[in-house]
């Protein structure tokens, strides 16, 4: 950008009261430095809380910088060009790194105009010649105008790069902690993201159910109502990034195991009902968290088969898992829900029905009954029934246990 002063036209002796003042205001630059930046401490906040002596040897110098530059513009044919420009977005780099808001410094550069015209009012020339300074009012208006759209672009450009750089680093890390096989990488990279290497950590997957890809909840949201969601004194989420149709949230134990967390994830499970929660189990070392992923996605099928909204946790789908990974899950399905199966055809005698409902009340007969609509001596009869036809029964122990994982098992006979 570069910004040209036009000649005003202005008579040999007017150019020469205005060239007083500017020689009046080059003077007292130091000292106008200085007094900005007591206004800057006092009146803006955030320059408060930058490093003792910071606003002394870097503020205040760039506000006379500012001062001398807009003087030089005074100039009939002088130019503001981008060099001149540099310096203010150099600033402006810096103020970003040091966590400085944007609004924080454009109300410095706003005071910094407000302050000037109050100097240019103690003017000698300003009582003979009132123009001048209104003719030097609007040249710092300009000159703010010019200077602040060139910071704020500079800012911006910053923290758009360096925002950036941190989303995609922060990305590649989680692919690598998925991935598991970069320990040395990881050990490197996890203390820019405050994690330790050798913590308690267990996975939370949030991924969208199938068939809901067009719903009111886009990912993002997905992601920041998991990060806001998992907090407090037994777990809080260490890491957390939104991967096609998931998210994946390392979450960091404090306290206990994910068990210990289960209201909090039902909570979140309730609040994104277009989503499956599952929790992988706790692992010890962030190089662990890869087969913590592993864990919440085996459990995956198990929560979009629930239409429930709640957390599923790897422990909830562990005889799922031996019965659908067993090399004897079709002998057990054979030798108990196959022959049930068969009876109830031959005969309509609800035996599978009454089976099923019996291992989910936890073998309870009452219970049972009552969903059944039967009498529990009904419930009893067809259970003694089930040990006849199958030679296991479902009122021991060990017949509980095998009709249990039998009905854990898919259906068909290629299912795994």
């Amino acid at each position: 950008m570069e910004v040209t002063v036009e000649p005003t036209g202005a008579s040999p002796v007017e150019d020469s009261q205005i060239s007083e003042m500017v020689d009046f205001l080059m003077a007292k630059a130091d000292s106008i430095g200085v007094l900005l930046a007591k206004r800057y401490r006092e009146e803006i906040v955030e320059y408060r809380s930058l490093p003792e002596g910071f606003i002394e040897q870097d503020v205040a110098p760039t506000a006379r910088h500012n001062l001398e530059t807009m003087l030089l513009g005074l100039s009939h044919d002088a130019t503001i060009t981008n060099e001149h420009l540099d310096r203010f977005r150099e600033s402006a780099v810096r103020r970003f790194r040091q966590g400085v808001p944007i609004q924080a410094l454009l109300h410095a550069y706003r005071l910094w105009g407000h302050t000037v015209w109050d100097q240019v009012q103690m003017a000698p020339q300003v009582a003979d010649y009132p123009e001048g300074a209104l003719r030097i009012a609007g040249k710092i208006m300009q000159h703010v105008d010019y200077v602040s759209a060139a910071v704020t672009e500079a800012y911006l450009d910053e923290a758009s790069g360096m925002i950036h750089d941190r989303e995609k680093g922060r990305r590649d890390f989680l692919e690598a902690l998925i991935a598991g096989n970069q320990p040395g990488r990881i050990a490197t990279h996890a203390k820019h993201f405050n994690l330790k290497v050798d913590g308690s950590y267990f996975v939370v997957l949030v991924r969208r159910r199938p068939g809901r890809q067009n719903t009111s909840i886009s990912m993002r949201v997905c992601l920041e109502t998991v990060q806001k969601s998992i907090s407090g004194t037994q777990a809080k989420v260490g890491l957390a990034g939104a991967r096609d149709e998931e998210v994946v949230a390392i979450v960091e134990a404090i306290r206990g195991t994910p068990l210990d967390s289960r209201d909090q994830l039902d909570r979140l499970a309730s609040s994104l009902p277009e989503f499956s929660v599952t929790v992988g189990r706790l692992r010890e070392g962030l190089p662990s968290v890869a087969q913590g992923y592993v864990d919440a996605q085996n459990a995956t099928s198990f929560a979009v088969l629930n239409k429930t909204p709640r957390a599923y946790l790897f422990s909830d789908t562990l005889l799922d898992q031996i019965a659908r990974s067993s090399p004897f899950r079709h002998d057990l399905a054979g030798d108990t829900t196959d022959l049930i199966a068969a009876c109830d055809a031959k005969r309509g005698s609800g035996l599978l029905e009454t089976i099923r409902a019996y291992v989910d009340c936890g073998f309870k007969l009452v219970q049972t009954a009552e969903i059944l609509r039967v009498q529990p001596n009904t419930v009893k009869y067809r259970l003694n029934r089930i040990a006849q036809v199958t030679g296991h029964d479902p009122l021991q122990v060990q017949g509980m246990t095998l009709f249990t994982l039998a009905l854990r098992i898919p259906p068909g006979p290629d299912s795994a």
